[in-house]
């Protein structure tokens, strides 16, 4: 009992603390929350380009010619893959139309002999988006033949099938986003900051001259931020769904990897804590580590906008595995077995940040 009596207290004195903080409170709080007000409110929600899956089952120069007047198109986002895949990305949001090239396809007029439409299936969850793709590629298809020398048509040159998909909106994407972001900020500055003030300050030293255990000291730190992590995580969650955010995945899942994440950036700040002799030193390496991932990592725009090599780099940073774990879960309802690489990514980092934090913590 004793032994709690003291932990409860550094507890309580180290959630004072960072409450107490003005800079860390702004920076690890409410910055998130005002983002995410912002964001909701003018709703980004509107593409400026449609996800098309592209699937070639011809195999002749005509369909290659197809696959590339449509890769070419403007305002086209075009995928390709196999039809399974490419349904099932419509199935999971992530397509408003897929076009299937069939086997045996020709440039031809419909009507005439070795006539095979091109198969078209829309997302029927999202009308306006995939209804503007099927005119932009009929538009492209019918060039294209006529190019060829086919002429022009009135006949349809594509059947079209229409099936649900999950609808997804910014604020979906948007979510997941600002928790990662909100727990690497609560993880790297509450405790960067905080405790090389107190290192600074003597108030370490003076602490340690009584008989408190340094481990009852460092397990009431990082319960005090996952406690705050966790309540961050209701309230982020509170906020998108008034605007619309579709829940999809447990929420226990969601607080699993939240706390996960959670204790990699806690990691982390202990490190830069350890390492750094004053407040002048911390800010610097902090925001060197979390500016980077906060625009590199897709927090708050899909990162398949960037180049591809910056997509792969980018793909190996901590918050970029959260940030995707906690999309899987809250869009997809995946189960943390189903995470694959953003789970095992998430693990390494864990235990990475954690011989980091060993090797670089000092006390003084």
């Amino acid at each position: 009992m004793r032994r709690l009596e003291i932990f409860w207290a550094l507890f309580v004195a180290s959630a004072k603390m960072f409450v107490r903080n003005r800079a860390a409170i702004f920076f690890s709080l409410f910055l998130p929350l005002l983002i995410m007000l912002i964001f909701g409110v003018l709703d980004f929600g509107k593409a400026a380009s449609y996800q098309v899956g592209l699937v070639d089952q011809s195999g002749t120069p005509d369909g290659a010619t197809i696959v590339g007047a449509l890769t070419a198109a403007p305002g086209l986002e075009v995928t390709t893959g196999n039809a399974e895949d490419e349904l099932a990305a419509i199935a999971d949001g992530g397509r408003d139309l897929v076009i299937v090239i069939p086997s045996g396809f020709r440039l031809v007029l419909p009507g005439s002999e070795g006539f095979v439409p091109i198969e078209a299936t829309v997302n029927s969850n999202t009308p306006q988006e995939s209804q503007t793709a099927l005119l932009i590629v009929q538009s492209i298809v019918g060039q294209v033949l006529l190019t060829a020398g086919g002429g022009g048509s009135t006949s349809p040159l594509i059947t079209v099938t229409a099936v649900g998909g999950q609808s997804l909106a910014y604020i979906d994407f948007l979510v997941p986003g600002i928790l990662g972001m909100t727990i690497m900020q609560l993880g790297l500055f509450s405790v960067a900051f905080g405790f090389v003030q107190l290192k600074r300050t003597g108030a370490l030293r003076r602490l340690f001259a009584t008989p408190t255990p340094q481990g009852y000291f460092l397990g009431a730190q990082v319960s005090s931020r996952l406690l705050l992590v966790l309540v961050q995580i209701f309230i982020l969650l509170g906020i998108g769904i008034y605007f619309g955010l579709q829940l999809v995945g447990p929420l226990i899942e969601v607080v699993g990897i939240g706390l996960l994440g959670a204790l990699i950036f806690l990691a982390i700040g202990y490190a830069v804590a350890g390492w750094a002799k004053n407040e002048d030193q911390a800010a610097p390496v902090a925001n060197l580590i979390s500016l980077p991932m906060l625009f590199l990592s897709g927090t708050f725009f899909p990162r398949e906008a960037m180049p591809d090599v910056l997509q792969t780099v980018t793909g190996f940073l901590p918050l970029t595995y959260l940030n995707d774990a906690l999309r899987q879960v809250i869009n997809d309802g995946a189960s943390l077995s189903a995470l694959g690489t953003d789970f095992i990514g998430l693990v390494v980092w864990a235990l990475i940040s954690f011989v980091l934090a060993v090797r670089l913590f000092r006390w003084e």
